[in-house]
């Protein structure tokens, strides 16, 4: 039954509306049918079944389960309700969408229809009965989709839900004034029924197709048809060449790409590239400065190096050889070094590249760099400049070089005569003519040759006047006096180390030594002459002996003898720097030659010829700082600790100065 507030349907048993609740009048008071009461008043006949204790299962048949209007699942009901008015919604949604779907289907055949115009041949009572029929039908389907676009209350639906023709503003409208003449005509396939009064050789005449052109082709005539062939002909050659120039290009091109892409892979695979780089080898415990050259290159590639004359293999993509500098300029360490004179030299290698064993050899761009030219040294220690006067025919010339040096002074090779010290030495002759040249030449290994030349001045003398050849240079014992010497026995005079000096001069000449001396003994007849120098003073001691005779001019020539007691002479007459470091600074000029000990560390260098260093012998908190002028044997390295035995010498910027004359390495 339907509920008349709502509208729902309801079982015809039910008092109320199951929706809404509203009283269902026609079940309160009044009558059923007869075919109702006899399908809802009659109540199912119930029957009493009695089962025997045991029995489980018990059938009951189909007749007896019969439908009871006043036991209704009301839950179950309400389901079915529920899902009816889903359907309902949703064919309601269904509706809607079809409207859309027609709608755009209209909108897009009318935006596709083709706009044409009438044939303008006059106005006739069928023609314009024509455009009535198209008009009226037109008009009759715009306000049919209008309709179907509006509500119960008669508001157009928008465009959002149903499309093109829910909103006539949307757009411009599909009719036009009767009386427009440019007005166009939309031509979507209508064609009139039959029982309309439409001359269908008056509708507007559509666009030809393909048939009804070659229709039309065939009426024209011979001449036409015979050019329209000869334009086709020509257009189809044309065609043609072009479409073989098009191939012909491709083809070319694609040869082309090929080619050089071929010759860049073979460019790439032979493809060289050379890094050069600065570096260090050790040779011989020491570093030298080096060149490294690598060349990149096809694997199993030669690379042949000119100016070394050696071949190398790349492997692993490249070749890498590392060249000491010294290579190139000591003759004596390689076979392909030139000699040359300047500090720096301009080096340059040619490689060449060769790809299989009967390939040819392509020459690589040149490489190019400059080298510093290390200098062979040379430290010399007597005479201490490279000129000096001497008054002796004989001079040792002594110098400090590098173990394993080639040494040449005044054309004598001397290297077999180096000591573990470097020191090596030669007397040279020295005449009473003026300046007397004596050159040196040194060749360390991994150097160039250095070489010098010594002056040694002797004046022209009146008087001849020479000493031994053997004279005394240096004196390291303790000078013994004359009572001492008295007061030795034979045994012991025998035993003591007596200082002397000898020479000769002109027979008849007078000697006289400008110097402490004793035991002056000159033969007139012979010119012999020797005396026993008295050394005081540490360090050089300059001895002056002259020749007279009456009627001549005075020779004159003076001796440098080196005085410095044996180190267990020296060194028990050393006093503490240390403790008397404030006390030496303030009387400075009263302790000069005094004879200190100190350890410390070489702080810094401050020349290396003579080699002079400061020296710390204090604390990283309090400095004590000296000037050290190195005499010893030792040379200082900085950084190292050392204990030193020195005499006073004087103060160097507040720093007490001594001339270290034995130098020892401490932990």
């Amino acid at each position: 039954m339907k509920c008349p507030h709502c509208g729902a349907w309801n079982q015809a048993y039910l008092p109320r509306c199951n929706k809404c609740g509203t009283p269902l009048e026609e079940n309160n008071g009044q009558k059923t049918a007869s075919w109702e009461e006899a399908m809802h008043k009659k109540k199912p006949s119930l029957q009493v079944l009695q089962f025997e204790p045991g029995e489980k299962d018990v059938f009951i048949p189909e007749d007896d389960r019969l439908y009871d209007p006043d036991n209704v699942d009301r839950a179950e009901l309400r389901d079915e309700l529920e899902e009816l008015e889903a359907r309902r919604e949703l064919g309601e949604q269904r509706k809607a969408q079809m409207i859309r779907e027609r709608a755009e289907h209209v909108r897009r055949s009318i935006r596709e229809a083709e706009i044409i115009r009438p044939v303008q041949s006059g106005s006739s009572p069928e023609r314009e009965g024509d455009s009535v029929v198209i008009t009226r039908r037109q008009k009759a389907r715009q306000e049919q989709y209008i309709r179907r676009s509006r509500d119960e209350e008669g508001n157009p639906i928008t465009d959002e839900e149903h499309g093109y023709f829910g909103d006539p503003a949307y757009e411009q409208p599909l009719v036009y004034a009767d009386d427009d003449k440019d007005a166009p005509y939309y031509y979507d396939g209508f064609t009139p029924e039959s029982d309309d009064p439409v001359d269908h050789g008056d509708m507007p005449r559509r666009i030809p197709s393909r048939a009804v052109r070659e229709d039309i082709s065939e009426s024209h005539s011979s001449s036409r048809r015979k050019k329209n062939r000869i334009m086709k002909l020509i257009t189809s050659i044309l065609l043609i060449v072009a479409a073989c120039a098009v191939i012909a290009g491709v083809a070319i091109f694609g040869t082309w790409k090929f080619v050089n892409d071929q010759n860049m892979q073979v460019r790439k695979e032979n493809e060289t590239r050379v890094e050069l780089t600065k570096t260090e080898v050790e040779v011989d415990g020491q570093l030298h400065p080096a060149h490294t050259i690598t060349i990149y290159g096809r694997e199993n590639a030669t690379i042949f190096f000119k100016e070394m004359q050696s071949s190398y293999v790349i492997a692993d993509g490249r070749v890498t050889v590392t060249v000491p500098d010294y290579m190139w300029y000591d003759t004596e360490s390689s076979t392909f070094a030139k000699a040359v004179e300047t500090d720096t030299m301009d080096v340059t290698v040619t490689p060449f590249i060769r790809y299989s064993q009967e390939g040819d050899q392509y020459e690589l761009d040149p490489i190019t760099f400059t080298i510093d030219v290390k200098l062979s040294p040379i430290y010399l220690l007597n005479p201490a400049t490279i000129y000096a006067d001497v008054g002796v025919s004989i001079y040792e010339v002594r110098l400090n070089v590098e173990k394993g040096s080639t040494v040449v002074i005044d054309g004598t090779n001397v290297s077999t005569l180096i000591r573990e010290t470097g020191n090596v030495s030669k007397n040279v002759q020295v005449l009473p003519v003026g300046d007397n040249i004596i050159s040196i030449s040194v060749k360390s290994k991994y150097c160039r040759e250095n070489k010098m030349e010594v002056t040694l001045h002797r004046e022209a003398q009146d008087i001849p006047l020479e000493l031994a050849a053997t004279v005394l240079v240096e004196w390291n014992y303790e000078p013994i006096s004359q009572e001492k010497y008295d007061a030795a026995s034979d045994e012991d005079r025998a035993k003591m180390q007596i200082p002397s000096i000898s020479g000769t001069t002109l027979p008849g000449a007078d000697i006289t030594v400008e110097f402490p001396h004793r035991k002056l003994e000159v033969d007139k007849e012979t010119g012999k002459f020797s005396f026993v120098p008295l050394f005081s003073q540490l360090g050089d001691n300059e001895v002056v002996i002259r020749a007279s005779i009456e009627g001549k001019n005075d020779s004159v020539i003076t001796h440098t003898v080196y005085y410095m007691p044996n180190a267990d002479l020296y060194t028990r007459r050393a006093w503490d720097l240390d403790s008397q470091y404030n006390d030496l600074i303030n009387y400075i000029s009263m302790r000069k030659g005094t004879i200190y000990v100190a350890t410390g560390t070489i702080q810094r260098v401050i020349s290396s010829a003579p080699q002079m260093a400061i020296m710390n012998i204090g604390s990283d908190t309090f400095e004590k700082l000296v000037m050290l002028e190195n005499s010893s044997k030792t040379t200082w390295e900085v950084g190292t600790k050392y204990r030193i035995y020195g005499d006073a010498y004087g103060l160097y910027n507040n720093m007490p100065r001594l001339t270290v004359r034995y130098t020892y390495l401490t932990d």
